[in-house]
């Protein structure tokens, strides 16, 4: 099999095609971002079905049971709340009531993630996201009993959106990874960790200016984050990485660089390049992220030779 030119110019998949091939992905990142939109979808058809219900009925019921639905599932700032609805601190981890906060938060998450991704595995994005999310919540409760600017309000707070889990995730990567660039529509490449800062500045400035609680889990899941690499991600990335090492690199000299003859080495290169092959070729078929993660990194390391 040979190419003319780059795969990814041979074919050009449908809208259609790309979004089911996005929402059946088995990439942990899709799944979180189909997750958050599919529960905002849920209750938007459940919002407009009972605005329906409350319009022939000429009341306003709807109203209320989507205010109490969404304090069920979001998380307080009292503790004594949280007693009673403890799910609230991992289903608030999934909840948006406005479509741009969604929109946002997935931008971010897409972009924040693949970044993640790139250095550590879908596991470690999983647990950052999840147990981020939760140091936020947690940190934010904390942070509304311990202030007095928020007595009055302690006992009618939530907390809802991905932010915090983002946040987790964006500062982990850029501990692990600061210098890691990337390209701004607007300010053109920085270092990651340029832009890392700005937020966790931006949320610093506007705690006083409204949505204090939403702030400080940002700032609860940026400590997590930071946390996270000094005691979790960083140490056995370094083991794993020696260990996958011998996987994806391959050799055409012996273990004890002895000279190969032209059989043995042609019959190395020809078992090289089918394998290229057949990557270069599941990539047209299914995109980039259909590849698993030692085929990805199988690719890098033929480019650079």
């Amino acid at each position: 099999m040979y190419y003319n030119q780059s795969p990814f110019t041979n074919r050009r998949p449908s809208f259609k095609s790309t979004i089911k091939r996005f929402i059946t992905s088995s990439s942990t990142l899709n799944r979180l971002i189909v997750i958050n939109i599919g529960i905002y979808l849920a209750f938007l058809l459940l919002d407009l079905t009972l605005s329906l219900g409350a319009f022939l009925m000429n009341n306003h019921f709807n109203k209320v049971f989507m205010l109490q639905l969404t304090d069920w599932l979001a998380c307080p700032a009292s503790f004594a709340r949280l007693l009673y609805q403890p799910w609230s601190i991992l289903t608030s981890l999934f909840l948006h009531t406005s479509f741009w906060h969604l929109l946002f938060n997935m931008i971010m998450l897409y972009v924040a993630g693949r970044i993640f991704l790139e250095y550590l595995t879908e596991k470690k994005l999983l647990i950052t996201y999840l147990i981020g999310g939760i140091f936020g919540n947690l940190f934010y409760m904390a942070a509304y009993q311990i202030f007095p600017v928020f007595a009055t309000v302690v006992g009618s707070s939530v907390a809802l959106g991905a932010s915090g889990s983002i946040m987790a995730i964006l500062v982990a990567i850029t501990v692990y990874r600061p210098h890691h660039e990337i390209i701004l529509l607007i300010l053109g490449r920085m270092k990651l960790v340029w832009l890392t800062i700005i937020f966790v500045v931006i949320d610093l400035l506007s705690l006083s200016q409204g949505n204090a609680g939403g702030h400080i889990a940002h700032l609860g899941g940026a400590l997590y984050g930071v946390l996270s690499v000094l005691f979790y991600l960083h140490y056995p990335a370094k083991q794993k990485t020696k260990k996958k090492k011998p996987k994806f690199y391959t050799s055409y000299e012996s273990a004890t660089s002895k000279p190969l003859s032209d059989e043995e080495y042609n019959s190395q290169k020809v078992a090289h390049q089918k394998k290229i092959d057949e990557i270069l070729d599941k990539i047209s078929k299914n995109g980039y992220d259909a590849l698993s993660r030692e085929e990805k990194e199988y690719l890098f390391m033929a480019s650079k030779k």
